[in-house]
């Protein structure tokens, strides 16, 4: 290779890394130049799917000497003139539970249930009961972190099959992290006059977190 034809690829060779570091440089300051990006959002805490509760189901009941209707079959509805004052469902056992009224689900607080949940029913005896309204609240019992707000709701009871629908009218939590739902249920299967307390899961669209 002579020396003319070295000068020439000497001088390329100059002008190419010329080319590069002028290019590298451009970029760096269009980096430099270009507005920061936001750092990204944290992802929202995802509310549960559903959440696991302990509760009562509380109505408006009358207690009956046993055989006050003997031919009325379990969970027969008997007219206000079968009563005396309005017409009523037909249940020929008690559990114990019938002095506790609708009424008296507002005024219990998350410790209170929790010990009507654990604690024995009362002696029932030998007695009917009368249920009358045919409402069904459900005080229910909760623990964590969040909670569903007041609105409606779906549950699922153990035991039982498919949804119930109902309305979370209030919501009350103590420092213990427990949490008391009254629930009104206004979709129900007749078979829960039958029950007392149940557990289960209660869904929501509308979360409230700590």
């Amino acid at each position: 290779m002579g020396r003319t034809e070295r000068a020439f690829y000497h001088a390329l060779a100059a002008l190419l890394f010329a080319a590069a570091c002028a290019w590298s440089l451009a970029a760096l300051y269009r980096h430099m130049d270009a507005p920061a990006l936001p750092a990204p959002a944290p992802a929202p805490t995802a509310a549960p799917a559903a959440l696991r509760f302990r509760g009562l189901l509380i109505r408006q009941e009358q207690r009956l000497p046993a055989g006050a209707f003997p031919d009325a079959a379990p969970g027969a509805r008997l007219s206000a003139a079968d009563t005396g004052t309005e017409s009523a469902l037909y249940f020929p056992a008690c559990d114990g539970w019938e002095g506790l009224k609708p009424e008296d689900a507002e005024r219990l607080t998350p410790a209170g249930l929790e010990r009507l949940l654990d604690a024995e029913p009362p002696e029932t005896g030998d007695a009917a009961r009368l249920v009358y309204g045919f409402s069904l609240l459900c005080a229910a019992l909760t623990e964590g972190d969040v909670s569903p707000l007041p609105g409606p709701c779906r549950l699922t009871l153990d035991g039982t099959e498919g949804e119930i629908e109902g309305d979370i009218l209030s919501v009350t939590a103590d420092a213990l992290g427990r949490r008391m739902l009254v629930i009104r249920l206004t979709d129900f299967p007749e078979k829960l006059y039958e029950l007392r307390t149940v557990e289960g899961k209660v869904e929501s669209e509308k979360w409230k977190g700590k």
